[in-house]
């Protein structure tokens, strides 16, 4: 015959350790979750400490995935319909001179522009304006995916020359087609921006009383592949101080610091 009451002690005994094991598991997701929140408050109150400042930061919560395209390889039926100007291919890029230069206005230059390459620009509207570099007299538009700008001038930009009388007189452009996500499986949440922030902190590019004056969401970093598709990373945009930019892949974190010009305005 069973024991019964052997029976029911192996029963309330095996309760008590599920009963510790639930307990401790509680509290362990408790305090990964107040590390999460003290660390989370422990970077703006280190920030403010510095007084370093910010923009007020995006609220939503974003899932994207790398990007992948190709450069587009120009030919003469593409250039076909285009007018008013003087046209050379070089495979992947398109390089025109206007026949007749265009004055730009003193006010309203990016509606003006935005006009401009709608007329002028193969697909212009699949750019938005993203820089000027008043050293070198160059307008860049970048092109965009889902409204979000693609910052690498190497390979998907509109390059717009003006000279001293402030008259467009020529433009380059790239472009990347074929653009997609790489799979559904890879589309991931994205760092909230003050995680970029904190970044730029921890590699000391953060000092006291700097603030952070901009904070855009888009696509940087560009990585070639041997197949010749290029993968395109999702990134924090910040500026400092209205001067420095810096990238911030919004994925892994990595940061990279421009050293050139002012990217947007």
């Amino acid at each position: 015959m069973l024991d019964w009451s052997r029976i029911k002690t192996i029963f309330i005994l095996t309760f008590l350790v599920l009963d510790i094991f639930l307990a401790i598991q509680y509290y362990q997701k408790r305090s990964s979750d107040q590390l999460d929140l003290i660390a989370e408050s422990t970077i703006e109150e280190q920030l403010k400490a510095n007084d370093i400042t910010y923009v007020p930061l995006p609220k939503e919560s974003l899932k994207v995935s790398y990007l992948t395209g190709n450069s587009k390889v120009f030919n003469e039926k593409t250039i076909s319909s285009l007018k008013g100007q003087n046209i050379e291919i070089y495979r992947d890029v398109i390089q025109s001179q206007l026949k007749n230069k265009v004055k730009l206005p003193d006010t309203n230059r990016i509606f003006f522009l935005e006009n401009f390459i709608n007329e002028y620009v193969w697909n212009g509207k699949s750019y938005r304006f993203c820089k000027t570099d008043l050293n070198s007299k160059t307008i860049y538009f970048c092109q965009i995916y889902k409204d979000r700008l693609i910052y690498n001038i190497e390979s998907s930009v509109i390059e717009i020359k003006y000279n001293e009388k402030d008259e467009i007189v020529s433009y380059r452009q790239r472009y990347l087609e074929d653009l997609k996500e790489i799979d559904k499986e890879s589309v991931q949440e994205v760092l909230p921006a003050i995680k970029a922030i904190e970044n730029l902190y921890v590699k000391d590019e953060l000092k006291p009383s700097d603030r952070v004056t901009k904070v855009d969401f888009g696509y940087y970093t560009l990585i070639p592949l041997s197949t010749g598709v290029k993968v395109i990373a999702p990134a924090w945009h910040l500026v400092v101080n209205d001067r420095q930019d810096y990238f911030v892949n919004a994925i892994e974190g990595q940061v990279n610091k421009i050293e050139d010009e002012k990217w947007s305005e």
